[in-house]
């Protein structure tokens, strides 16, 4: 039989994890990534060099080979959230409504990268597809090489909004502008194209609208 003492360390115990899950109801996010495996998470290209989990429970995106870590599930409209950081000239991006094969040629990119090493109109925010950059930010927001960013999505109604260290570096910016192929809904890519030199994610989450 249970002492009241322990009975009552048992009960606050629960109660903290129902507060817990109650506020992630709340909240709306459902987390992508679990920082032990690749659950709900397909892999293109990258099979020989990666991905990795990282000793922090990161994901680890690097080596040599292209492509990229692809949600298994599709999205519509969305607000994602995560954190990333990256290696010395570290370079990836992400990749909205991609399809489940040749992910570049068929969807479009918010790049993610070592702004210390890269040009003003491909730093961290500008818009890329297969045919180059069509969208700068209006200035660099990333901290120095080596410190995690913050960076919020949402993709709605073909509508980007994008937050990069609680700065908007797009307010509700309107895609259909620039003449390229928007689907209603597809998977979500993290892109692998620099080497050995890689990108780490964390804290990923994911609302849909």
């Amino acid at each position: 039989m249970l002492s009241t003492r322990k009975w009552i360390q048992i009960s606050a115990g629960l109660l903290a994890v129902s507060l817990v899950f109650t506020a992630a109801a709340a909240d709306g996010f459902v987390s992508l990534f679990n920082g032990k495996d690749l659950t709900g998470w397909t892999i293109q290209g990258l099979e020989k060099a990666g991905p990795k989990i990282g000793d922090d429970g990161s994901l680890v995106v690097g080596g040599w080979d292209y492509w990229g870590v692809i949600t298994e599930k599709e999205y519509g409209d969305f607000t994602l959230k995560f954190d990333v950081k990256f290696d010395k000239k570290g370079n990836s991006g992400l990749l909205i409504h991609t399809p489940k094969k040749e992910i570049y040629k068929k969807s479009w990119e918010i790049q993610l990268a070592d702004d210390d090493d890269q040009h003003e109109t491909k730093i961290t925010g500008a818009l890329f597809t297969e045919k180059g950059v069509f969208k700068s930010p209006a200035k660099k927001v990333t901290k120095p090489t080596g410190e995690w960013n913050s960076v919020e999505v949402t993709y709605a109604g073909k509508k980007l909004t994008l937050k990069i260290n609680g700065e908007t570096v797009y307010d509700n910016l309107d895609m259909t502008q620039f003449g390229i192929d928007l689907t209603d809904k597809g998977h979500i890519a993290f892109q692998r194209n620099d080497y050995k030199k890689a990108a780490y994610f964390k804290n990923i989450e994911i609302k849909e609208q």
